[in-house]
């Protein structure tokens, strides 16, 4: 297996309450992820957004991974670090009170194990 850099992201646009959900993964069987760095960030902070992000198959307390009051200023973390992304598992994060209608951000930096 090939490992080359790892520097995915997604955006989400806050829904009228300021929540949003995003997710990032793997994008075919033979392929692996291992992350060692997810940062979070949201076009505008009038209301700061608690940001949380999980590693598995949905989101659910046992795939949480960090969270941060700092969502919307912009916030990294690396205790993702360690963990194996498979196809069909995800990288979530999960942003709550930030401000509606804002565009919220997650990247994923590390290395991708790709066949071959």
């Amino acid at each position: 297996m090939q490992r080359v850099p790892l520097n995915e992201d997604i955006t989400v646009k806050l829904d009228g309450s300021g929540n949003g959900t995003v997710k990032l993964g793997p994008s075919s069987s033979g392929e692996r992820w291992y992350p060692t760095v997810t940062a979070v960030s949201v076009s505008t902070a009038v209301n700061e957004a608690v940001a949380k992000t999980y590693s598995g198959d949905s989101v659910k307390q046992q795939n949480f991974v960090d969270g941060t009051f700092s969502g919307s200023s912009g916030d990294a973390s690396d205790r993702i670090t360690g963990q194996e992304i498979t196809y069909g598992n995800w990288i979530w994060n999960v942003w709550t009170g930030g401000d509606p209608n804002a565009v919220a951000t997650l990247v994923v930096y590390g290395e991708k194990g790709i066949p071959g």
